[in-house]
């Protein structure tokens, strides 16, 4: 026999949950080719993964990468991983419909993409008109993962409503939104996402998302959503059901709080009635680090509005939690690493006054941490038994980019290691590792239709990941440098996608041999 890859003397987890072995694995045209517990073949290289465990490729059903890959396709924070397929466009937020520069005004207009690098794509980035054209930018781009892609129901209503619509849809709107839905879908989409803690999609009732279900179930997509949190964790959680049992339609929770177990327990409850549902959780993170220039962003202002009496209101008023707001790359080191309040009470100021003055006055690079430095619904701290053990949870980074070219305008601590970090917290509970492998393989990739990826087995696409257990890991609170957004994990020997070695002994390489999956095996 001969083969491309021969991977020797490593500890195999299929995928499946079953019980690892000793054995070696081949592959050929990107396929895995053969396993089995010794193997004999010419092989063009050969890796000897002693003392090294031999997974598939993780699956992140959670990341907002569709607009970073216009800029880079490297993706080193995913690799080094151990992360091989990525899952995009979610929380509502996507890349149809209408013009790329349609996008790019919503992107924008959220703060999801800087001015400076949405006119640079409007320059430089060929533009794209439907969900096969946005296919056609990135495949000539290249990427160093596998992408899936979600439509996103925040764009597609924006597209047709606005932002301030609260209101139901009109009948043609209606209409609309549904062709919309279909030729995405019939393009490769793998499902609809919802980000209904957010304008426009909070002002869609739960009867209009199970009707926009309904025409995804048709193509045997997925709902994914931000579920509506101000209603409460476990009545949100219960919306996500219903849209799921009154249509029929697969459903993903995205990123939900390890603080509500009893909402764990009512997704496991309707899986166990029926309903196709998983959820995926951050295992920790920080708040967003945001400059000072993208904070205004976010809120629909630049700095010019610092110089006008009603400027400053509108600031004030659109800056929610101000006390909370810890300051972060001052020019005085009294400040530093310490929130609005405490400083406004030292000065014997205002914390309006404060901030304000911090804007119009600080260093370019002044930057503010919402949420504080270890989020209280993320916070990395031990799962209850019933999320430990539960056997639907899966790992949703919710990575946040940036700007590739400037990371340190919009960040977050600790999703760049939130695969190690889960394997710590789960660990800890005494989940078995070919279990917690499962979640994070085959799972995704039973929910999301990626069936050639996800388990190691003859055919299967060569999606691989070969890490040592024992230094796999991200840096703790204390280690933790706040002020680089560039922090990766360790432990990752070397991540293969679709046959080729991408991470190679720890060294990443230029290799693009990403593909954009949709359903059963299907290559866009």
């Amino acid at each position: 026999m001969n083969c491309d890859l021969l991977i020797k003397n490593g500890f195999i987890i299929n995928g499946t949950g079953s019980p690892g072995f000793y054995g070696d694995l081949a592959i050929g045209e990107g396929k895995i080719i053969e396993i089995a517990t010794s193997l004999e073949c010419e092989a063009a290289r050969v890796i000897d993964a002693s003392g090294l465990t031999i997974s598939p490729g993780f699956i992140d059903p959670h990341v907002h990468a569709e607009l970073t890959v216009l800029t880079s396709g490297k993706f080193e924070e995913f690799l080094r991983q151990g992360v091989t397929t990525t899952v995009n466009g979610n929380c509502g937020h996507s890349i149809t419909p209408y013009s790329s520069d349609n996008i790019y005004a919503y992107m924008a207009q959220k703060g999801l993409i800087s001015v400076k690098a949405k006119e640079r794509n409007q320059r430089f980035v060929p533009p794209w008109a439907n969900f096969s054209g946005y296919i056609d930018v990135i495949k000539n781009k290249g990427t160093s993962v596998n992408m899936g892609f979600l439509l996103g129901h925040g764009t597609l209503r924006w597209s047709l409503t606005g932002d301030t619509k609260n209101r139901k849809l009109t009948f043609e709107e209606e209409k609309k939104i549904n062709f919309l839905i279909e030729e995405g879908m019939e393009q490769g989409a793998l499902g609809i996402s919802t980000g209904l803690a957010y304008a426009p999609s909070k002002y869609a009732d739960t009867d209009e998302i199970i009707k926009l279900s309904m025409i995804v179930k048709k193509y045997d997509g997925i709902y994914t959503s931000h579920i509506r949190n101000y209603i409460g964790i476990p009545e949100a959680v219960k919306e996500a059901i219903k849209i799921g049992e009154a249509s029929g339609i697969r459903v993903q929770v995205s990123h939900l709080t390890p603080t509500s177990p009893e909402a764990f327990d009512a997704i496991l409850a309707s899986r166990k009635r029926g309903l196709e549902i998983a959820v995926d959780t951050i295992p920790k993170t920080s708040g967003h680090f945001k400059r000072k220039d993208r904070l205004l962003q976010f809120i629909g202002l630049t700095s010019e509005a610092l110089e006008t009496p009603e400027g400053r209101r509108k600031i004030s008023k659109k800056i929610r939690f101000k006390d909370h707001l810890l300051v972060i790359n001052t020019a005085d080191p009294q400040m530093e690493n310490r929130t609005l309040k405490e400083i406004a009470c030292e000065q014997k100021v205002g914390v309006d006054e404060l901030f304000l003055n911090l804007l119009e006055n600080e260093s370019p690079n002044l930057t503010f941490c919402q949420g504080g430095l270890i989020r209280r619904d993320f916070p990395g701290t031990p799962y209850a038994d019933t999320i430990a053990h539960h056997p639907l949870v899966m790992v949703g980074s919710d990575r946040v980019f940036g700007e590739i070219d400037d990371p340190h305008d919009w960040y977050e601590l600790f999703r760049k290691g939130a695969f190690p970090i889960f394997f710590d917290l789960c660990r800890q509970k005494g989940v078995e590792l070919e279990e917690i492998i499962r979640r994070i393989t085959s799972l995704p990739a039973q929910q999301f239709r990626l069936t050639d990826r996800g388990i190691l087995a003859k055919g299967k696409a060569a999606d691989i990941t070969i890490l040592d257990l024992n230094n796999y890991s991200y840096p703790s609170n204390e280690e933790i440098d706040y002020k680089n957004p560039l922090t990766m994990t360790s432990g990752v020997k070397y991540t293969i996608v679709n046959g080729q070695v991408a991470l190679d002994n720890g060294i990443l390489k230029e290799e693009k041999s990403g593909q954009l999956l949709s359903k059963y095996g299907r290559k866009l």
